[in-house]
């Protein structure tokens, strides 16, 4: 679907009664994100995210890792002052870590390529030989041959 036709689906699902809410919602959390990434330092801006507010001022801040969280459980009153500013109720932060916040859109995560030595082959090759036809342990080292001999 184009982006332009999802645009006006989604403004005019947007309008309905069931789905009104639950976008104003959508919303106003993306306001209260808003908010936060210009409190919070330019290095920790790509590793938190609003998990929850309430009207009564409770923020929840979902953290990647438990370093970022410490880091922001450190920035808590500096940054419950710069949303206070903004217009923004925080009257209380808590901070829950979400491992898998941002492990997809990391980019500087490398594939680690193993590989056996030649000797380590030929090794292997001689231990599978003297092993039991159909035994597990010959079927897996077969494998494990089968895909180093591959690379």
């Amino acid at each position: 679907m184009p982006i332009l036709n999802l645009n006006n689906f989604l403004a005019a699902l947007g309008n309905t009664p069931d789905y009104g809410r639950l976008f104003a919602r959508a919303e106003h959390l993306a306001q209260v994100q808003k908010h936060l990434l210009n409190a919070v330092p330019f290095q920790l801006r790509n590793q938190c995210t609003v998990g929850q507010y309430t009207a009564d001022g409770l923020l929840v801040i979902y953290a990647g890792n438990g370093t970022t969280a410490t880091r922001l459980r450190h920035l808590a009153p500096s940054i419950r002052q710069k949303m206070n500013n903004a217009g923004v109720k925080v009257e209380n932060i808590r901070f829950s870590i979400q491992p898998q916040l941002h492990s997809l859109e990391s980019g500087n995560v490398r594939e680690i390529t193993r590989s056996l030595s030649q000797t380590a082959i030929e090794h292997l090759d001689k231990l599978s030989d003297s092993l039991p036809a159909g035994s597990p342990l010959q079927s897996s080292l077969a494998a494990l041959l089968a895909n180093s001999r591959r690379k």
